[in-house]
């Protein structure tokens, strides 16, 4: 699903990236980890085609994204990634419902009851019409999760997803996840969290920009 060959990404005279290289197969869930400032984000930034890599190579569910245009890195990542983010990004002035339907307008779509079932399955059908100052930390979030899954996309990213949650409301988030890798979507995360980093089948450990190591979980 994801092949990343000698990855480079370059800001001015900062390398983020140093030639990174992995593979991740359809369906894995694999955990990217590392301390701050080792180039996670930016990996998954490049695998969400948010960014462009200076150098190498890039393939994303059969599509070399490094030599995308950014008309058609919006149009890939809308028709195959789903993103999630630590800062919940959501609309202050639209109901939990219209921050999932806006998605879908991206899409060129309008389906209200596709996005009530969207919201139902991240246990948020009670919450449809409250706005994001009336929903908790963990509420939000499966609100974005929820977003991210509307138009059904074959991976799903994550940027530190329980960072702000407390310990109930990130397994409540973490059991979403494990329900959508059990249905064979690719899952990618990238974490501080240990005890992330022991659930899926795969962490790449990254330091100073480059994958350093790379463990197959049982």
């Amino acid at each position: 699903m994801i092949i990343a060959k000698d990855l480079v990404k370059k800001y001015d005279t900062t390398c983020a990236l140093k030639g990174a290289s992995f593979t991740i197969d359809r369906g894995e869930w694999a955990n990217i980890m590392g301390p701050s400032g080792s180039g996670k984000t930016t990996l998954l930034n490049l695998i969400g085609c948010l960014d462009t890599p200076t150098g190498g190579s890039l393939l994303v569910n059969g599509t070399e994204t490094a030599f995308l245009n950014q008309k058609e890195r919006t149009r890939f990542r809308r028709e195959n990634i789903g993103l999630v983010f630590q800062q919940f990004h959501m609309i202050p002035h639209l109901t939990a419902l219209e921050n999932v339907m806006i998605a879908q307008y991206f899409h060129s779509i309008e389906d209200e009851e596709e996005a009530k079932e969207a919201l139902l399955r991240v246990g948020m059908e009670h919450r449809l019409d409250h706005l994001p100052s009336q929903l908790s930390g963990g509420e939000q979030q499966r609100v974005c999760i929820a977003r991210a899954l509307i138009n059904q996309p074959k991976i799903i990213l994550a940027d530190e997803p329980t960072g702000n949650l407390d310990k109930k409301n990130e397994e409540a988030v973490l059991e979403i996840f494990r329900e959508l890798h059990r249905e064979g979507r690719t899952i990618v995360i990238v974490t501080h969290n240990p005890e992330i980093g022991e659930i899926g089948n795969k962490v790449i450990q990254m330091s100073h920009g480059e994958v350093t190591c790379i463990t197959e979980l049982k």
